[in-house]
């Protein structure tokens, strides 16, 4: 399969403070101005250190044989039936991988080490929002690449999450190239560098995307599990 490396534009990789300072477990409006101008500043330090990099591959679907598979030829994907019933009726496959570049999580790792805990943790937090908005970035991107075959997208999903194994993450990777955009994969299916993302998304004409997917996945302690208004 060819991989496409789509261009990031580093200016369009944004981490919204507030999105940090939730995560961090404090109101918008209860949060200190220590805290705030610590989460300013890893935003704008991980923004200068960050190396992104992307590349995705398409694939034609394929009948699975069972409806807690997704497939493509000469691989069967057992993503479990959440992920099947959101993709079933997906005509292609796109299959990414996105991530950030070693240097923001070494600089967590850094902080940690030195006892500075609460700049480390945010520091890891703003590296893993930057691979969430890096994904965003792709994700439009084959948004308007399907658009131009008459087809829409549905939601993204990454094994690991939805009941998919992340062992199944072994299926993915092997769709590219050994160290594709310097990600590699441990025997525990473990990404390094960890700041790194991989996933499907679906491509079709009647496929459909939710606003709002976290109700269908069971993990409520997701990082980035987001709440309905």
């Amino acid at each position: 399969m060819q991989v496409i490396f789509p261009d990031i534009d580093r200016s369009k990789i944004r981490v919204n403070p507030d999105d940090i300072i939730r995560l961090l477990g404090v109101r918008e409006d209860a949060v200190d101005a220590h805290s705030a101008a610590l989460v300013n500043q890893y935003i704008e330090e991980c923004s200068k250190i960050m190396t992104p990099s992307a590349g995705y591959v398409l694939a034609e679907s394929v009948d699975p044989e069972s409806p807690e598979e997704i497939a493509i030829e000469g691989v069967r994907f057992h993503s479990g039936r959440i992920i099947h019933n959101m993709l079933k009726l997906s005509e292609s496959y796109a299959f990414f991988v996105v991530t950030a570049g070693p240097e923001t999580e070494a600089l967590a790792r850094v902080l940690l080490g030195n006892g500075a805990f609460l700049e480390g943790y945010i520091a890891d937090l703003v590296a893993s929002a930057i691979v969430e908005s890096m994904a965003d970035l792709v994700h439009e991107e084959i948004r308007k690449l399907a658009g131009t075959r008459d087809m829409k997208v549905t939601n993204r999903y990454s094994p690991g999450y939805c009941s998919w194994d992340v062992a199944e993450q072994q299926k993915l990777f092997r769709l590219f190239p050994d160290d594709c955009c310097g990600i590699s994969l441990s025997e525990s299916s473990l990404m390094s560098p960890v700041k790194s993302a991989s996933g499907i998304i679906g491509m079709g004409s009647n496929v459909k995307f939710n606003e709002y997917a976290c109700e269908i996945c069971s993990m409520k302690n997701c990082l980035f599990r987001r709440r309905k208004n």
